[in-house]
Formats: structure tokens, C-alpha cells, sequence
């Protein structure tokens, strides 16, 4: 990958280990291959861009980066302001928080699994194992606060 090899030579902190590793984690996370590219670069970059910018750096096409950065922003990844007549878009750098508004909204979707199946008699061992699971996610969120 082109960008990848101008990443390295031109920015030598960055290391396209951390650039691998930061978006595999993405990637795991259910985030596009576009999003964790994005993110990892605003990450390691350090400063806020627009995306014209991002388009230029990273060589994908302007929707498709404006389409990842909107995503990006709904789960709290990005942040965005007003520069000039367009925005800049910098990267959420508190991976705590991420992780733990990650945790809660696993924990909510089992919830709600839950609820939708109580009375089931089909589903009594499936009841088990997510409510074993939320009280799980609860015993973390108690040790980690």
C-alpha cells in the first residue's frame, strides 16, 4: 500500500506496526476497512484534517471518506469543528471510555435479548447463558469504576 510506505518515510515516529495494530483492533471492533484507516491515521497524526485532506493522504474517494468519518462520529471515534467552510475531523484518543461505551452497549443488546425471550420455554438454556453473560459485563464495569 502506497500510503503506508509515504506514511513511514515521511513521518518517521509513526510505525506501520502501530498503524497494523490499531486498525486490526478497528477492524475487530466491526469498523470498515475506510473507517479503521481513517482513525488509525487521525490517531497517529495527531492533528485534526478535513476531508479533502483525507482524501488526498490516504487515497480513497472524498464520499467514501466524508460517508466513513459521519460513522465514525456516530460511535464517538472522531470528533468534529467547524474550520472555515468545512470541517476537521480529529481522533478520540481515550480508548478507556471507548472501550467501556463498547461494553455498556453489548451489555444493553443482551438486555434486551434477554427481556424478548423470558417466558420461552425453548429458550430457558439460552436465558442462562445471557444473563451469566450481562452479570459478567456488570462484575467488570463494578471492578473497572
Amino acid at each position: 500500500m502506497n500510503y503506508l510506505r509515504t506514511m513511514v518515510n515521511t513521518r518517521g515516529q509513526i510505525k506501520k506496526d502501530a498503524f497494523d495494530a490499531l486498525k486490526k483492533v478497528m477492524v475487530h471492533w466491526g469498523f470498515s476497512e475506510i473507517e479503521a484507516t481513517i482513525y488509525s491515521h487521525l490517531l497517529l497524526k495527531r492533528e485534526s484534517m478535513t476531508a479533502r485532506e483525507l482524501s488526498e493522504e490516504i487515497d480513497y474517494a472524498y464520499s467514501s471518506i466524508v460517508n466513513a468519518l459521519n460513522q465514525l462520529k456516530r460511535h464517538g471515534m472522531v470528533e468534529r469543528e467547524k474550520r472555515g467552510k468545512c470541517y476537521s475531523y480529529s481522533a478520540v484518543f481515550d480508548f478507556v471510555k471507548i472501550i467501556k461505551n463498547e461494553r455498556k452497549y453489548v451489555r444493553e443488546l443482551l438486555t434486551r435479548a434477554m427481556e424478548d425471550l423470558k417466558g420461552v420455554e425453548a429458550y430457558i438454556e439460552v436465558l442462562e447463558h445471557l444473563k451469566e453473560s450481562v452479570e459478567y459485563l456488570g462484575k467488570i464495569d463494578k471492578e473497572v469504576s
